[in-house]
């Protein structure tokens, strides 16, 4: 990756993605399907801030799609689709990764 400091970042959100997949891949509902392709989405838009493609865009909007995955992770527990268990496991790894773009979105923020 681009900055070994940003690496973690990716690793958390890869870890989240493969995650999701094991758990919800082959569960019916557009919901699940929707968690799937969004973890997809965040993981992709992650990658290619790392490698410099339009990086304060690409973070801009990894913070927009993990907001929108949270909101799906809490209403997979709420349907029951993911356990108390589950959704906290889920959302503890949002919450990890939300700090790591907030921290980039900092940085990011104070070089210009």
């Amino acid at each position: 990756m681009a900055n070994a400091n940003r690496a973690p970042i990716y690793t958390d959100t890869f870890a989240l993605c493969e995650w999701l997949f094991n758990h919800l891949d082959n569960e019916p509902g557009i919901l699940a399907r929707t968690l799937c392709h969004n973890a997809l989405k965040l993981l992709e838009v992650i990658a290619l801030a790392l490698k410099d493609r339009e990086r304060n865009e690409r973070v801009d909007e990894a913070d927009d799609r993990l907001l929108t995955l949270r909101l799906q992770l809490r209403l997979a527990g709420a349907t029951g689709l993911l356990d108390e268990q589950q959704l906290l496991f889920a959302l503890e790894c949002a919450d990890r990764i939300g700090r790591q773009i907030g921290g980039w979105q900092r940085a990011l923020d104070r070089a210009y």
